[in-house]
């Protein structure tokens, strides 16, 4: 399955005031990692052995019923006999009747396509579910690096600060308040990286590599995402869902099964066609030959017959499997309308979602992060000059910081609501 734009283009401008991730020359792209998961996923692989098995079954059911064929022999020499010997010949043909094969045939070719249906939505499902992993793990990434860069000019701070103690220049509460914030800032990056390895472990997980493997260098996105009307979306939703897609063929096949299950409850007609041969000695009986010898007289004669079998039933035989039949089409029916009643409201709330993850991202960083940013120097200034303590300029630094990683939470943010938009309308948008 191709994830060309997995992610929107938000995401490769995600770290704007953070360092960006470095890249390895053996650096993949989202799409590459969820094509070789796919590819060795035994999940998807188990799915795609049932289309094969799916595909063979369908095969087998265009099979015609095979033909019989008889031969029998009869002989009174075991028990003093002589002349009674008998042989007949027989070949007997069932013959499907009321479309019986072509309702097989239809069931057994609707049952591959919901193989194929179910492998596909395994695969979308798949799909998402690395991409999220895949989310997870860079916003953990990137949120130690903020955490790395305010730890390190929080210990460069700490750092003047002891040297102008000691100096008489600033009272030692300074140098004790800087070492609290930098414990505080050393505990959240050890909670990030207890984070990143798990998430690290669920992404190896959902791409099938080992505990060992280490985790390929995947590549930033890249390409946009054009805004589509809610109306659009939801015609694709229901053109592309795997999901809706399967429910309509299970509709189908239960159509099929009804009427399958009406067939088999009429009777199969069976043709057949006997030759007999038979020759039978006279007891003391006796003839002239035509040389005039006197010789046994013998009766011999043959045979052909034809015949045709049908069982006597009724569709009360079969009452069961049609009530369970037209029960399943039926089920099958309300799932279908279900889902096509359900997927709007599920596209719509997707929809909705990823336009208030961009509208706060875009708050955040058209109102809050530089203005943070700018009011940490006037603090810091002020604080220079001798008009602010260190305790305001440590509280302000912390809301920077809060900034900050509210910021990567609503880039993230924009990405996953724009991957959920992608899997409630069934593919990627263009």
């Amino acid at each position: 399955m191709k994830r060309k734009r997995v992610l929107p283009l938000c995401l490769g401008a995600l770290f704007v005031a953070v360092p960006a991730i470095s890249q390895e020359k053996s650096s993949i792209t989202l799409e590459d990692l969820v094509r070789a998961s796919l590819a060795r996923n035994r999940g998807v692989l188990a799915l795609r052995q049932r289309v094969a098995q799916a595909q063979g079954l369908a095969r087998q059911a265009g099979v015609r019923p095979a033909p019989t064929v008889e031969a029998e022999g009869a002989s009174g020499r075991p028990f003093g006999s002589v002349g009674e010997e008998q042989f007949s010949a027989a070949f007997v043909q069932p013959v499907d009747t009321f479309g019986k094969r072509k309702g097989r045939v239809n069931v057994a070719e609707i049952s591959v396509a919901l193989a194929e249906a179910e492998v596909e939505e395994r695969s979308v499902q798949l799909a998402y579910e690395i991409e999220t992993g895949y989310l997870s793990v860079v916003y953990e990434r990137e949120r130690i690096s903020v955490l790395d860069r305010v730890s390190e000019n929080l210990r460069e701070s700490r750092r003047l600060t002891d040297a102008r103690v000691r100096e008489g220049d600033a009272a030692p509460l300074e140098a004790q308040l800087l070492a609290v914030e930098q414990s505080r800032a050393d505990a959240q990056r050890a909670d990030a990286t207890g984070r990143l390895i798990v998430a690290e472990m669920d992404l190896r997980r959902l791409t099938g590599l080992a505990p060992t493997d280490a985790l390929p260098t995947i590549g930033p996105p890249t390409g946009g995402k054009a805004a589509l009307p809610l109306e659009e979306l939801i015609t694709r939703a229901k053109e592309k869902r795997a999901d809706l897609r399967t429910a309509r063929l299970l509709e189908q096949q239960g159509g099929a099964d009804t009427a399958l299950a009406k067939a088999e409850a009429r009777p199969d007609v069976t043709f057949s066609a006997r030759y007999a041969h038979n020759n039978t000695r006279l007891d003391n009986q006796y003839g002239y030959t035509a040389g005039g010898a006197l010789t046994p007289l013998r009766e011999q004669y043959n045979t052909l017959s034809v015949g045709v079998s049908v069982p006597l039933m009724t569709q009360r035989r079969s009452q069961g499997a049609i009530e369970a039949a037209v029960a399943g089409a039926a089920s099958a029916r309300l799932r279908r309308e279900y889902l096509e009643s359900s997927i709007p409201l599920e596209v719509q709330s997707a929809y909705e979602r990823w336009n208030a993850a961009m509208r706060t991202r875009d708050m955040l960083r058209d109102g809050v992060v530089g203005q943070s940013t700018r009011n940490l120097a006037v603090v810091r200034e002020a604080y220079q000059l001798g008009q602010l303590r260190l305790l305001d300029v440590l509280n302000e630094q912390r809301r920077l910081t809060d900034t900050e990683i509210s910021y990567l939470d609503a880039r993230v943010g924009v990405a996953r609501a724009l991957a959920d938009l992608e899997r409630a309308t069934g593919g990627l948008l263009p």
